[in-house]
């Protein structure tokens, strides 16, 4: 899915520049003209693009290095920086986690952990992230936002 969203921008800024592209394209497509992310994200999209070898240098320009002809871009299609996200790694949910619980409890990421350990001996079957959103509701800490981040952990 995400290697199609890749497409589907770099199809766009094609249909609106044509096939010789250069990094300025993208970002005065996709942050100028459009208003749709900020100009350091069309930036970090196009190097996500490069690494993926979704385009190819030829002299000064860049060109697509997939078939354009057969894909489709869907009318509301845009680029948020949801998308953009997408291709960044995020710290790990549970340091996220620690970090909002030693910063809630006051109390040393050290004991913390230990803690969160001894609740997934214990419970055998379930991941760390789980045992840490345990340990915030055995301390009556609000962790809801790191619920949807650990189901996706879980079925990755």
């Amino acid at each position: 899915m995400p290697m199609e969203k890749l497409k589907q921008i770099i199809a766009y800024v094609v249909k609106k520049r044509g096939k010789k592209l250069k990094e300025e394209d993208f970002v005065n497509i996709l942050s100028y003209d459009r208003k749709w992310i900020p100009p350091a994200s069309s930036r970090s999209l196009f190097k996500v693009m490069l690494d993926a070898n979704l385009l190819k240098k030829n002299g000064d320009y860049y060109e697509p290095n997939f078939e354009i002809k057969g894909l489709v871009l869907p009318l509301d299609f845009s680029v948020s920086e949801d998308d953009v996200s997408k291709y960044f790694k995020k710290e790990d949910v549970l340091t996220r986690i620690i970090d909002y619980l030693t910063e809630k409890r006051g109390i040393e990421r050290r004991e913390i952990l230990m803690d969160i350990n001894s609740i997934k001996n214990e419970m055998k079957y379930i991941t760390i992230e789980v045992a840490a959103l345990i340990y915030c509701k055995e301390n009556e800490i609000d962790c809801s936002q790191f619920y949807k981040d650990v189901e996706e952990k879980i079925k990755s």
